[in-house]
């Protein structure tokens, strides 16, 4: 990948030198963590669901209202418990979109067992539909019976089906669907780059952003020293299975005490985007265990992934029904 032209790498800068949300010691059910906050921009405010790590080592989602999306006002209990033997140890990872008034929530369900060799986790996608955060509806999707994670939709339609980008380890997917519920054409559109940043695994981290260059999505890379960090690519507006732009540098890098010290070390995981006028806001999780704000320049942004046009993925291995 050979960049046209050399512009200043446009980076993000934190808000803060301290998280916006840590835990609440006093409530069971997030004294372990929070962290891959969900947050959507409406009329009335910002609103959260985040993903609360409990004592018990059960992830349920907690909610925070917020006028200007930088301090936020935290329900005392949980907004949605797990149910179900898929959900035995919660929902993780929730990333929401609004559409036509309905916000859908997609989060990873997670349970497991034990075997002769070890335990095993099953992880599954699912996705919340919600008109006021406080009802909430799972849709319980049909997709590949795999291990999978980090799956958001696109936040309207295209040529009359939803999409969706899932991560079946290690590579990024997209999915689509003309009712939410059964998901069809699953076709491998990213893959991890061999001795980078991006070495391990790759997956989706905020909601694809539309933009008139396509759509911009925020994604991670995982190393092999299993550092986590933020990059960006972009798809075609009108075939998002199409990669057009990809940078190959991270966008924000593990550095401050609390995204290095942590349930998990050196993870920045970014789950969401709010537009800001000349910046874009992305909401992240600091090493697992906190959650953290950072803005960058849009247009320092698009300029630079226009610097870098994207190398097409080998065709994946059809996944199994």
């Amino acid at each position: 990948m050979t960049a046209k032209t050399h512009h200043t790498r446009p980076l993000f800068v934190r808000l803060s030198a301290e998280p916006m949300l840590v835990p609440r010691p006093d409530l069971v059910w997030e004294a372990g963590g929070v962290f891959a906050p969900a947050v959507v921009k409406r009329h009335d405010g910002y609103h959260m669901l985040y993903r609360a790590f409990g004592r018990d080592r059960i992830s349920r989602l907690g909610y925070a209202t917020s006028p200007d999306g930088l301090e936020w006002r935290r329900h005392t209990k949980p907004r949605v418990i797990g149910e179900g033997p898929s959900e035995q140890y919660g929902l993780e990872d929730p990333r929401s979109v609004v559409i036509d008034g309905v916000q859908l929530t997609t989060y990873t369900a997670a349970s497991g067992h034990q075997e002769a060799d070890g335990w095993h986790w099953l992880t599954r996608i699912n996705i919340l539909s919600t008109r006021d955060n406080k009802t909430f509806v799972r849709l319980n999707p049909k997709m590949p019976n795999i291990n999978n994670k980090d799956a958001v939709l696109f936040p309207r339609q295209i040529n009359g089906k939803y999409f969706m980008l899932h991560r079946p380890e290690p590579d990024i997917w997209i999915s689509s669907s003309l009712d939410l519920k059964r998901w069809i054409d699953h076709r491998r559109i990213l893959t991890p780059v061999p001795g980078s940043w991006q070495d391990l695994r790759i997956g989706a981290g905020s909601p694809p952003i539309e933009t008139e260059h396509g759509w911009l999505v925020f994604t991670h890379g995982v190393a092999a020293d299993l550092t986590y960090c933020m990059s960006a690519v972009m798809l075609d507006l009108a075939d998002p299975s199409i990669v057009t732009y990809r940078l190959p540098y991270p966008l924000l890098v593990p550095g401050l005490g609390y995204e290095l010290r942590g349930i998990v070390p050196k993870v920045v995981f970014g789950t969401a985007v709010t537009d800001e006028g000349k910046t874009y806001r992305l909401y992240y999780g600091g090493a697992d265990y906190d959650i953290a704000a950072a803005e960058i320049n849009k247009a320092d942004l698009i300029h630079a992934l226009m610097d870098y046009p994207a190398i097409t993925a080998p065709p994946g291995k059809a996944l199994p029904a």
